[in-house]
């Protein structure tokens, strides 16, 4: 297998959108409007990244680290869906790479009826520079950017909202989602959404009940998770515990009715204001604690995958880094598999593509080598086995379903996925234990 390459399908075998034929596993990705469909689909970009990422090499970012077939995910596939498209920049970041003055200004004022409060809250985010360091650690920029993209998708007047991101991104995709459930018209509000997650990691700080929580105009939540994360205190992947979304009642066969939250006084005095607590009252069944008699929510799809945060997006590098002389053809399969996952799930949902898939191996084939050449991944995420003498499990990655301030209300994710199959190789603890309720897909 080639690393630099770019080869398109040139029969019907897997079709234009890259479907998964041969393997039982479905497939979605970016922002478009589909005239045969009316489906719009909006792309959130991961933190510091441009809405250019992985097109451009910029002074902080090589785009040589991507795969060129698949380039960085969340931006490849609005280039190549048809009819119009539309993405939304990074956390901390402007919309070009180029970009240095003539900043974008956000789509705030409608045609949602944000409240005056999340306006307020929002406002130094709208327009003007906005790259800094700072903002990309802290992310406080998430609402803005979210009600931007709900804004986009409610002024389509489109039957259908496909939502896709990466990170940070992929969190701002939660929340639009709640945004056009609450403050959309009756249309907007009863309008399908379908989310396509990679990795969302909200970051440090309060986690929103709107994070934790999907709205009950979500129809379709896939959510993919990298493996080779670890939870070790001596390195920053403690800061990327990824959200699992709690599944809707349409999705567990339940009444989808829900309860929005009126800011309290105690609310109040912690300086949270209305929009940012009205799901802290609708929090449901959590996917990630165990449960073996309640059924399998429909719609809600939650995967396991080889590699690092940037490696589900499209980084080809040994180490997940940023370091383009370390890209490896083994590390490669996963982002062709993710790119192929975004096309298939993404057609499937309505959107149309423009070019035909531009990987042309098969599911089967990219999961064979993934796991017959896995050194690259074993030693990102701490080794070939993941025991410590360390307490508390420092090379096994945390994720959580938990609102709130407490990093510790989190699981163990080798805990939550129940055990690997046998055939795969997904480096676990002896500690091991478990599962939760909602059955993973390993890839």
């Amino acid at each position: 297998m080639q690393l630099k390459r770019r080869q398109f399908i040139k029969s019907g075998l897997l079709g234009s959108a890259g479907l998964f034929l041969s393997s039982p596993v479905s497939a979605l990705p970016s922002f478009s409007m589909s005239e045969d469909s009316n489906a719009i689909t909006v792309s959130f970009c991961g933190t510091s990244c441009t809405r250019d990422e992985g097109e451009v090499t910029r002074s902080d970012s090589d785009k040589n680290i991507y795969l060129p077939s698949t380039g960085y995910i969340p931006v490849r596939i609005i280039k190549e869906l048809d009819g119009f498209g539309k993405s939304v920049r990074g956390v901390g970041q402007n919309d070009w790479g180029s970009q240095n003055s003539n900043y974008s200004r956000l789509m705030v004022n409608g045609p949602l009826k944000a409240p005056a409060s999340l306006l307020s809250d929002i406002s130094s985010y709208i327009s003007g520079d906005q790259k800094s360091m700072v903002e990309a650690a802290r992310g406080s920029s998430m609402p803005a950017l979210a009600l931007h993209g709900a804004n986009i998708a409610a002024a389509s007047k489109a039957d259908t909202i496909n939502l896709i991101g990466h990170s940070r991104g992929a969190c701002e995709a939660i929340i639009a989602a709640w945004f056009l459930y609450v403050y959309g018209d009756d249309k907007v509000r009863n309008t399908p959404v379908n989310i396509f997650a990679i990795e969302p990691v909200p970051g440090p700080g309060e986690w929103y009940g709107l994070l934790t929580q999907l709205p009950p105009n979500v129809v379709n939540y896939v959510g993919v998770y990298a493996w080779d994360m670890c939870n070790n205190v001596q390195s920053y992947d403690h800061t990327f515990q990824a959200v699992v979304p709690r599944p809707n009642g349409r999705m567990r066969g339940e009444s989808n009715e829900i309860t929005l939250h009126d800011q309290s006084w105690s609310n109040w005095i912690k300086r949270e204001h209305g929009w940012s607590v009205l799901a802290d009252d609708a929090q449901q069944k959590d996917p990630l604690a165990p449960d073996d008699k309640t059924p399998q929510p429909h719609g809600y799809e939650l995967y396991a995958c080889r590699g690092r945060h940037s490696t589900v997006a499209g980084n080809t590098t040994s180490d997940g880094a940023y370091d383009p002389k370390k890209d490896s053809a083994n590390v490669a399969p996963v982002c062709e598999l993710i790119y192929k996952m975004a096309r298939g799930y993404l057609t499937q949902w309505g959107s149309n593509f423009s070019v035909p898939c531009a990987v042309e191996e098969d599911v089967l084939a990219l999961r064979k080598h993934i796991h017959m050449f896995h050194r690259e991944f074993d030693y990102m995420g701490g080794g070939p086995t993941r025991n410590s003498q360390l307490p508390n499990r420092p090379y096994v990655r945390r994720i959580s379903s938990i609102s709130g301030y407490n990093p510790i209300n989190s699981y163990y994710m080798e805990d939550v996925v129940g055990n690997p199959p046998y055939k795969l190789i997904y480096p676990v603890t002896s500690e091991r234990q478990g599962k939760g309720w909602v059955d993973w897909k390993f890839l």
